[in-house]
């Protein structure tokens, strides 16, 4: 999960949900996102406005075509930021809005208002600079240096939407202070030495002055751009910054550009879809009233969190998230997303009997229910793993009926093709080659899910693609931000770059080329 500022704290409080009104929530559907308000049209069209541009702004400036049509993500609007740390097990957090994703798709929960004022530090700097990180990993999933990836963010998050329509791409963040040239640090120790012996290097900070130092230079953004495809070509560090050419120069006119403060920015024109908002429709009660359980749910590999504590204060905080869901599925004993919210939550803790039985409710009342068909196909192939023979293949082929089904019903939902995929694994069969490839779809639809990327990383492990299972690897056991997952993936890491090695004597670096400029 990445959040501007994260805590390890993961106690749930109460959760204190905007839903006294709960029929005025609404869906309000843009070109690439799904907002949540309760707030009024006017309010989410300025919303939906300031995103739509900054995806738009993103697009333009690393040449992603709108054509292409991802799954897009869902705002959630609530109204005090006291909500947003609620939904982390957080209080008094300075969180000033979060970005995830799970099983449930990406999402973002952004305040409609706050009780804080630092500058220009703001519930919508927050939530363009997430969505930087989202739209990075969407398109551009490789490693990149911390300072980049924090430094991209900042700069597309900091950009500001003025009144003629414009936004200016490069705008310093005045919150992030005054000290980046007094905290400096060399960017020959950047460039050459690996990120854990890099002492005070600010990510946010420095990160967002070598970002705009190298996006405003013609000639140092081709450099940065020839740096990063290096690095994906395999090639070490000190030779990769070869192409910089004396780093001791580019220290001094980097930090010269810096002291300087006159950082240029571009007012830009970004085109995007009018009218913004395509279509309105209300949230269910059931739904609305399950928001914060929705925005506060995970599922996450609890396996893999190294530290006892986390581990438990994790769990703790699950159980009392699904204890409150099936406080509220009893209350709305009809809703299909209180029932599909229950059978998937029951599922993801475990709890096989109790999942199945929801989603068998579910598909009682809506028999065509693209995801309870999923949850119902996901148990039939864990049946099918306690088989054997022909009872073992029969039981898989029902799991993957349903599957299809619910493709049928759902063909641009990527969970029933995760499902079919699963109707071979989970039913201890080997997958074959189309259902990995659902598998790949899926990841490349989900790149932000951390189970389904991993369970990638498996398959091409089992088929000896050590580089594939490397880069899909990557964006975990290298995430910027702290996360539980982190030392786990690092591990596997380590074991995937030795069977490499072993087996081809080859360098295990990844990277990507950089985005270019608008």
């Amino acid at each position: 999960m990445d959040k501007l500022a994260k805590s390890a704290a993961f106690a749930l409080l109460a959760l204190a949900p905007s839903t006294a009104h709960a029929d005025d929530w609404k869906t309000y559907e843009t070109a690439h996102f799904i907002i949540y308000s309760n707030h009024g049209e006017k309010d989410v069209e300025k919303l939906a406005t300031g995103l739509e541009t900054t995806d738009g702004l993103m697009r333009m400036a690393s040449g992603i075509s709108n054509k292409i049509e991802p799954v897009k993500v869902r705002i959630y609007e609530v109204d005090t930021e006291g909500e947003v740390e609620a939904a982390l097990g957080l209080s008094d957090s300075g969180v000033a809005g979060f970005y995830t994703s799970n099983i449930l798709g990406p999402f973002a929960v952004t305040p409609h208002s706050t009780t804080f004022h630092n500058g220009d530090f703001t519930p919508e700097l927050v939530l363009h600079h997430e969505y930087a990180h989202h739209f990075m990993l969407q398109y551009f999933p490789a490693v990149y240096p911390s300072w980049y990836v924090e430094g991209f963010a900042e700069l597309i998050g900091s950009s500001t939407l003025e009144d003629d329509g414009k936004i200016d791409y490069g705008k310093p963040p005045i919150s992030r202070g005054h000290e980046i040239a007094v905290d400096w640090v060399a960017l020959q120790d950047v460039f050459l030495k690996p990120s854990e012996k890099l002492y005070g290097l600010d990510p946010y900070r420095q990160g967002w002055a070598m970002t705009h130092f190298f996006t405003f230079s013609n000639e140092r953004a081709k450099q940065l751009r020839a740096y990063f495809a290096s690095l994906y070509a395999g090639k070490s560090r000190a030779d990769a910054a070869r192409v910089f050419g004396d780093l001791e120069r580019l220290n001094r006119e980097a930090r010269a550009y810096v002291t300087a403060g006159s950082f240029v920015y571009k007012p830009v024109t970004v085109p995007i879809a009018r009218p913004v908002i395509e279509a309105v429709h209300p949230v269910g009660a059931g739904e609305a009233a399950l928001i914060p359980e929705t925005i506060a749910f995970s599922d996450d590999d609890l396996t893999a969190y190294r530290d006892p504590g986390e581990r438990s204060h994790e769990q703790h905080r699950r159980d009392e998230i699904l204890q409150r869901i099936r406080d509220k599925a009893r209350f709305y004993a009809n809703d299909p997303f209180a029932l599909y919210l229950l059978a998937q939550t029951e599922f993801s803790a475990g709890h096989y009997k109790e999942s199945e039985a929801a989603a068998d409710r579910l598909l009682a009342i809506y028999p065509n229910h693209a995801r309870g068909l999923v949850i119902k196909s996901l148990n039939v192939a864990r049946a099918a793993a306690s088989l054997t023979g022909s009872a073992q293949a029969a039981k898989a082929q029902e799991a993957r009926a349903l599957a299809l089904k619910a493709n049928r019903g759902a063909p641009n939902d990527p969970l029933p093709l995760l499902a079919f995929y699963e109707s071979f694994r989970l039913a201890g069969l080997v997958a074959p080659e189309p259902a990995v490839q659902d598998l790949i779809l899926v990841q490349g639809l989900l790149p932000d899910n951390t189970a389904i990327r991993q369970q990638l990383v498996e398959e091409y492990a089992l088929d000896r693609n050590w580089t594939k299972a490397i880069t899909t690897l990557a964006p975990i056991a290298y995430n910027t931000h702290r996360s539980p997952l982190r030392a786990a993936a690092q591990e596997r890491m380590a074991q995937l770059q030795a069977s490499l090695q072993k087996e081809q004597g080859t360098d295990t670096q990844t990277a990507s080329a950089a985005p270019a400029k608008p």
